[in-house]
């Protein structure tokens, strides 16, 4: 695409305001993850769910051990007894819409131990789709550079636009100057990388 056609993919300004902070913080859940001292078990404790949540436990290649999801009460509590795992590393997975932690924790022959310096946290972009314009909704849980980029049905770039040092994101791409087709956007942060796919009609 020419550049005069990516100059009409219109933008809202990013908002960055402690308001928009507050509500991101407000709608993330907690999740707490300690070890029980002297034994093979670890305890899970979620608060402020607002949605269902997944629960994983993988091993160091990636292998689903243990799935389990939460039933929509806002507060969820269980301790996982892992006795039978051999001794070497884990993940712990606390999935949501909106967020995503990941906890590594080493089984010894006698107990867990869980570094919560490792913890890593994924926040998910809200993107949504209409007839004329695509929004995007994301907070980067921390400062960092975040790369949005429309691709078409060849995944070939129209549109690519660069966010520095952002810690909350909310735009809005205007579509109607796109021809008709199927596209996708994509949001790249310092972590990880989110595509959905959408139509131009």
């Amino acid at each position: 695409m020419n550049t005069a056609m990516k100059k009409t993919i219109q933008l809202t300004i990013v908002l960055f305001t402690v308001a928009s902070m507050a509500m991101a913080n407000d709608v993330l859940p907690s999740i707490t993850l300690k070890n029980i001292p002297a034994e093979k078990k670890i305890s899970l404790f979620i608060e402020g769910l607002n949605e269902e949540a997944k629960i994983l436990l993988t091993d160091i290649d990636g292998q689903v051990l243990l799935s389990q999801e939460t039933n929509g009460e806002k507060e969820f509590a269980r301790v996982f007894n892992l006795n039978q795992l051999p001794r070497g590393e884990y993940f712990i997975t606390v999935r949501t819409s909106l967020k995503e932690v990941v906890q590594p924790i080493s089984l010894t022959g006698t107990e867990v131990l869980v570094n919560t310096e490792k913890k890593r946290e994924f926040f998910t972009p809200v993107i949504r789709a209409e007839d004329d314009f695509v929004d995007v909704s994301l907070f980067n849980g921390r400062i960092g550079d975040v790369t949005i980029n429309i691709l078409d049905s060849n995944n070939e770039q129209v549109f690519q636009e660069k966010l520095e040092n952002v810690l909350v994101v909310e735009k809005r791409y205007r579509l109607d100057k796109l021809p008709w087709g199927r596209y996708t956007i994509e949001v790249v942060t310092p972590s990880k990388s989110y595509r959905k796919p959408f139509e131009v009609r």
